[in-house]
């Protein structure tokens, strides 16, 4: 009997261990009270509730506002006994990468440049149109209507004013120019550096 009993017992435990066999039920874990569902739960509601809580959130769920930057003052500067200029409310350093700038934008030829002088040597066509991408007469005419002789070499010279830096236009021969294609590059460059300007700010 005790060995018909014995194997019966060791059948109820597929791994047939000896401490398996003879261990007790383990009496249910009580918890205690303030680590509880609800005492944890009625904790988290009070931090969020509380008025430190909410303070912190509004600060920090206040939106900041964007910085503008500073309008840059451009102008065309006619004079009745003096040169056509810009003047450009802005460091003579940054002037010059602007003008260079807005050469390269209007595919202006840069044969020479003198930055401690603060001069650019440029060979510039007044009578040249941009080519547009159109007709096979469109083609034709840039190709064999432009022609590089009508080029002519100017000085474009930037000089400090105070505040501002002012930009002249000037001939192989050192003579500021207010009418002709001088004239015409200068207007070219003043709109060129608005436009970019005022699309920058």
């Amino acid at each position: 009997m005790s060995l018909s009993a014995c194997s019966r017992i060791k059948g109820y435990f597929p791994d047939k261990e000896k401490d398996y066999q003879l261990t007790s039920e383990i009496p249910e874990l009580q918890v205690p009270e303030d680590l509880s569902d609800n005492a944890i739960q009625h904790k988290q509601n009070v931090e969020i509730n509380s008025p430190s809580f909410n303070q912190q959130k509004t600060k920090q769920s206040k939106p900041t506002k964007a910085t503008k930057k500073p309008v840059i003052y451009v102008d065309l500067v006619e004079y009745s006994g003096g040169a056509t200029r810009i003047r450009i409310e802005d460091t003579l350093e940054r002037t010059w990468r602007t003008v260079g700038k807005a050469l390269s934008r209007n595919s202006i030829e840069i044969t020479n440049r003198s930055e401690s002088e603060s001069i650019y040597y440029v060979q510039y066509d007044a009578d040249f149109k941009e080519f547009k991408d159109g007709s096979l007469w469109d083609e034709a005419m840039f190709i064999f209507g432009s022609d590089p002789a009508n080029e002519k070499e100017f000085k474009i010279r930037l000089a400090e004013n105070g505040s501002l830096t002012e930009i002249i236009v000037l001939d192989r021969n050192d003579s500021p120019l207010s009418k002709g294609p001088g004239l015409k590059l200068l207007n070219l460059l003043y709109k060129t550096i608005k436009d970019d300007l005022s699309n920058t700010n």
